[in-house]
């Protein structure tokens, strides 16, 4: 089992990029920050690495993308908790402390639609690919041991909801 990520991880994270942010450290942060504030799996946010895997229906889709002055939100195709096979709606809130989600996700968004406003997809690389699990983890592990793996974001975004008084019913 791997160890959760914290609200510290995460700032030390974007405390150790070199500036300016490229492409991908910025998808890759709003990747780090979506996952651990929608308590999402790596598995929902990237490709797998097995081509067998492989599917597009597994794919956010850019248009799924809305935005507020607090929020952002964006559909999930197809996870393990959609049993209608609906697509599942991601909802991330603003923070007032630091780190604040929401304007992670703001610099990927502007950055992905100036390189790529035409590809369909909402998380792809500076190539124009879709990530991987690996090319996160590989990313992920510059800052953090092996202990901290794909599901640290969920665990580290529910652990952080418990402590700051979230009823773990509201918690999933």
């Amino acid at each position: 089992q791997k160890a959760p990520l914290t609200r510290d991880d995460l700032l030390h994270v974007i405390h150790s990029l070199p500036r300016p942010f490229t492409h991908d450290d910025l998808l890759f942060l709003a990747i780090l920050f979506t996952g651990f504030f929608g308590l999402l799996r790596l598995g929902e946010l990237v490709q797998s690495d097995s081509s067998a895997l492989w599917s597009s229906l597994k794919l956010s889709w850019r248009h799924s993308v809305s935005l507020s002055d607090s929020s952002y939100h964006f559909t999930l195709p197809r996870s393990k908790s959609d049993s209608q096979f609906e697509g599942d709606l991601v909802v991330i809130q603003a923070s007032a402390v630091e780190p604040d989600p929401l304007q992670i996700f703001l610099y990927y968004l502007a950055s992905r639609d100036f390189k790529f406003s035409l590809l369909p997809y909402l998380w792809l690389r500076a190539d124009g690919s879709s990530p991987h699990r690996s090319w996160f983890l590989h990313r992920l592990h510059a800052f953090f041991p092996n202990t901290i793996g794909g599901h640290s974001m969920r665990a580290g975004g529910a652990t952080s909801l418990a402590a700051a008084g979230v009823p773990p019913s509201q918690i999933q």
